[in-house]
């Protein structure tokens, strides 16, 4: 196959936005699309190799592996190795059981089914999943086993038969990326089949050009450029993905491997001595950048400052350059090439998949994720982690009100006293404990509707949330229900309502964005503010004419690192629990940050004050210390994880809820 420098260089088109996107650079809001690019020429690449060696009858299924074990394995496996004494050393148990599955799954090429299936609002951080980055090169390697026999199947190559022939098939797995990301949008995400037509369109192209001269043309590949830069630059979180979106950059990949040939303005900017420089190394460049910010983010406990991200990706590049030059050329090309035989080849390849599959499925079933803090676990470390545990109140519901077990009783009370309802997403679970003693008080009744990530709204869809399109809308239809059915005298709505208007700490996010209609909305986080602050007032004033006395309960400040993180960061620095406590004294999040977070809810709050039969109320002062909202209360943790309160810190809350409750 000819060599064409320019696709070295459309690498580098493909990478460095995937790089600066996962470093935190808003500037490259759809960086992610640049997995997507790579898809397109991995397809095209892999497909011209396999029609040109056919064609000349030299085909072998067993050399197409070879290539493909000597381009992927040995720079694979160097990083995952090197991944794990970092893991072992920086990460907590949950995580590192965590990674500990995604090592044996990366090692099988199988690595986006473990993160389809460990995907959501409880999952580990992203961010902070040192592999997270290998589901993308399973669902190459898992294109790789499927396409030789699909085109074997084809038989004879035709330029028709084949291009219909894939064609109709990416059809399908285009069509299935749009039914998937409105139904299932974070297995979507990673589904094979939902991203198999990017890597057919590369195919296409290779069909297209196969034993045909295509006329280079300036026009049509500074076209696919710019349609790729404006999904780096103009898409983010909010756009669905992969979906009818993914178009943008996957036609513009196959403008440019079309039209990008010598001779037009584009192919010679991408022949330019940086971009095939990075094109070049851009294979362990992808590798090395997601364990340095995982394990950069992990050892900081919380978002390091941008220009060390940028730092960070400087020194993926380095790494990148060191392991093309000393890993991947050693074993790819030269007459002195490493394991030159296949059979040593494909022996040391299984030796190390099967080494990374005993490691991590191994020391799951050994229990290595506690056991490495044998020694460490101090009577004192246990009852901190101890007291990051949430309640389990709901769990163990005395009886549910409709067939889905939305409405639990939490508290009886009494039947001749008031019953108050609890609506809200994962914050209102978390503080249920807080109401205990007004029931015990009252003999009030206290009831419970909850899923976690549902705003308690009427009218609203959540989009890139925990459930299905239109979940969230059909339970805030049904609390309307279940208030205007029973003899409800409190409605108290509980969310983390900043999730759903300004996202986190200096971050917008892509996720529970809100929209009115059941359908897609690209504003993100903007487009959403006015429908809360629309369903707000749609659901305080539908609630207040049902006479129902209507709390908002403002959410309790979100702390910059999760309890579990920082104990077991003291913990695994050997400190004493005299050292620890004076550490994890000084924990927490400025006042004034969180009232930045809050600014827009607050806004919307502020409108119902004087309203008869409405209270907005907050109980952020049992976490104030100053300047500060700490977690660390009293030798323990108030917090579970960086926003929900533990049952400890929701039982330091009882006071101040009977205070609100009873009026006072």
């Amino acid at each position: 196959m000819k060599y064409r420098r320019e696709i070295d260089g459309l690498r580098a088109v493909a990478v460095v936005p995937v790089i600066l996107f996962h470093a935190g650079l808003s500037l490259f809001s759809g960086g992610y699309v640049g997995v997507d690019v790579f898809f397109v020429i991995s397809g095209y690449l892999i497909t011209t190799i396999i029609i040109a060696e056919r064609d000349e009858g030299r085909f072998s299924i067993l050399r197409f592996y070879e290539r493909r074990a000597r381009r992927i394995l040995p720079a694979l496996f160097v990083v995952m190795g090197l991944c794990i004494p970092f893991a072992w050393m920086w990460m907590p148990p949950e995580p590192f059981d965590d990674f500990l599955r995604s090592t044996a799954f990366a090692a099988l090429f199988i690595s986006n089914v473990h993160f389809w299936e460990n995907v959501g609002y409880f999952a580990v951080d992203a961010e902070l999943r040192p592999l997270l980055h290998t589901w993308s090169l399973a669902v190459e390697e898992q294109y790789y086993l499927f396409f030789p026999l699909l085109l074997a199947g084809l038989g004879a190559f035709r330029h028709s038969k084949h291009i219909i022939a894939i064609a109709v098939l990416a059809a399908l797995s285009l069509g299935l990326s749009e039914w998937g990301w409105r139904n299932y949008p974070d297995q979507n995400f990673f589904f094979t089949f939902s991203r198999m037509w990017e890597l057919f369109a590369g195919s296409i192209c290779a069909f297209i050009v196969f034993k045909r001269l295509v006329a280079p043309n300036g026009p049509a590949a500074a076209l696919g450029l710019g349609m790729i830069l404006y999904a780096v630059f103009f898409y983010d979180g909010a756009v669905p993905f992969p979906s009818i979106y993914a178009l943008m950059p996957v036609v513009g990949t196959a403008l440019l491997l079309l039209f990008a040939q010598q001779g037009t303005m584009v192919a010679r900017l991408l022949s330019t001595k940086l971009p095939v420089a990075i094109g070049l190394v851009s294979y362990s460049a992808y590798l090395w950048h997601q364990p340095v910010f995982a394990f950069a983010r992990l050892r900081s406990l919380h978002e390091p400052a941008l220009w060390v991200m940028l730092g960070l990706a400087l020194v993926s590049f380095a790494l990148a350059a060191l392991s093309w030059r000393f890993i991947e050329q050693p074993f790819r090309a030269g007459p002195r090439k490493w394991l030159p035989g296949r059979p040593a080849l494909f022996g040391a390849s299984l030796a190390g998949i099967a080494a990374f599959v005993a490691f991590g499925l191994g020391g799951m079933q050994l229990g290595w994720a506690n056991s490495r803090l044998d020694g460490r676990m101090t009577p004192f470390f246990q009852e901190m982690l101890d007291s990051t545990a949430r309640s389990s109140s709901v769990v163990g519901c005395l009886d549910t009100i409709d067939p889905d077990g939305n409405f639990c009783t939490i508290f009886k009370g009494r039947e001749d006293s008031d019953t108050i309802a609890v609506f809200g997403d994962s914050h209102a679970r978390a503080i249920l404990p807080a109401f205990e003693q007004y029931s015990q008080e009252s003999g009030a009744r206290l009831v419970a509707g909850i899923k976690g990530g549902c705003p308690p709204l009427i009218g609203v869809y959540i989009l890139n949330g925990n459930f299905p399109l239109g979940t969230c809308h059909d339970l805030a239809e049904a609390q309307t229900r279940f208030v205007a059915d029973n003899d409800i005298s409190t409605v108290v709505l509980v969310a983390r309502w900043s999730l759903y208007t300004k996202g986190t700490y200096g971050r917008e996010g892509d996720v529970f964005l809100l929209n009115d209609q059941p359908a897609h909305q690209s504003g993100g986080r903007a487009a959403g503010r006015p429908i809360f602050a629309a369903a707000l007032e749609r659901t305080v004033s539908h609630y207040r004419d049902l006479g129902v006395r209507v709390i908002i309960l403002e959410q309790v400040p979100q702390q910059l690192a999760t309890p579990d993180e920082e104990i077991f960061a003291a913990m695994m620095l050997r400190g004493g629990s005299s050292e620890a406590q004076q550490t994890l004294a000084k924990s927490g999040v400025p006042v004034a940050w969180h009232e930045d977070l809050q600014s827009f809810a607050r806004e919307q709050f502020d409108k119902f004050e004087g309203l008869d039969g409405v209270e907005v109320v907050s109980v952020s002062d049992a976490f104030r210390d100053g300047d500060m909202y700490r977690w660390f209360i009293d030798g323990r943790s108030a917090y579970s994880d960086l926003d929900h309160v533990s049952a400890y810190g929701a039982r330091l809350l009882q006071s101040r809820m009977s205070e609100i409750l009873s009026g006072e």
